[in-house]
């Protein structure tokens, strides 16, 4: 199969990345990392998390994150809302793009949700009424798509499940995650293979971790299916805080480069892409050092 002429990066850095580092970052240096990927020309930027500091205490600066950064009218700006209330702020904080987030396996959801999935999707169905009310744009997030921390190898039946009840729920994009990194590319090929017998390759992005080296296969046979949306986070930082051993999102530089090499148009300055990871890079390896 041919490779799309065109690929949309989903910078998940701000977000995804920072959420697991222990050391606080200040909101200047968000806003600063932010505004970097900004001028980059990252087409959507995944800026925070309205999450209870509790859980996420890095992110606790959402709403002042939100209202100082500078944004651009040709990018679109996202926020993680894990339930009514994060989505009550997305949308005070001047949100017209939101994410939801939920599990293929039962045991993850529980973990980093303290919910099933059904209950997950009962959550969304409360926030529906919202979302649609302010005419919002809807991202949803399906993690473990492939192999979960607790409970191994996860059925594409159950992804087929979970990814059906999200489009009944008119969720315009869903992000399969490879929330381990343990996907390779003849299971992503499984998985691509049942789901676009059912479903169009419009309506997904994949969101890939590096942990075990195979990101970039796996986003080759992504393309190959003509999956032309990417979860990445520059300077490959962060992973995922209730998943054991799934440090290593892919870094949106290896994906710019590799839609480079392929001809792929991604719209993205690698330059000032590469300016902007090299800047989050030397700000958590401060925090990391001096947390250990």
């Amino acid at each position: 199969m041919a490779f799309p002429a065109s690929v949309k990066l989903v910078e998940v850095g701000p977000r995804d990345g920072l959420q697991s580092i222990e050391k606080t970052i200040s909101t200047e240096e968000k806003i600063q990392f932010i505004n970097m990927l900004s001028s980059a020309g990252l087409p959507e930027i995944e800026v925070t998390s309205f999450v209870s500091p509790k859980w996420v205490p890095q992110l606790a600066d959402a709403k002042d994150v939100s209202q100082q950064i500078e944004r651009n009218e040709h990018i679109t700006y996202t926020a993680l809302v894990p339930n009514l209330k994060g989505l009550e702020g997305a949308v005070e904080s001047g949100y017209q793009s939101v994410a939801v987030f939920t599990a293929a396996s039962e045991t993850f959801s529980q973990k980093n949700t303290n919910c099933s999935i059904d209950e997950s999707i009962q959550r969304f169905e409360e926030m529906r009424p919202v979302w649609e009310m302010n005419n919002l744009r809807v991202r949803g997030y399906v993690s473990t798509c492939w192999v979960c921390p607790y409970e191994d190898f996860v059925s594409v039946e159950k992804v087929a499940d979970v990814v059906q009840k999200l489009v009944d729920l008119g969720i315009q994009e869903i992000s399969l995650g490879d929330t381990i990194g343990k996907a390779v590319p003849d299971s992503v090929e499984d998985v691509l293979e049942s789901l676009l017998s059912d479903f169009s390759p419009s309506l997904f992005a994949l969101h890939f971790h590096d942990t075990y080296g195979n990101a970039l296969d796996n986003i080759r046979k992504g393309l190959e299916y003509g999956i032309a949306v990417y979860d990445s986070s520059a300077g490959a930082i962060g992973g995922c805080p209730y998943a054991p051993g799934a440090s290593g999102n892919v870094g949106t530089e290896e994906v710019a480069d590799l839609c480079a090499e392929e001809n792929i148009v991604t719209g993205v300055d690698r330059v000032l892409l590469e300016k902007a990871g090299e800047f989050i890079q030397s700000i958590t390896s401060e925090k990391e050092a001096a947390a250990s």
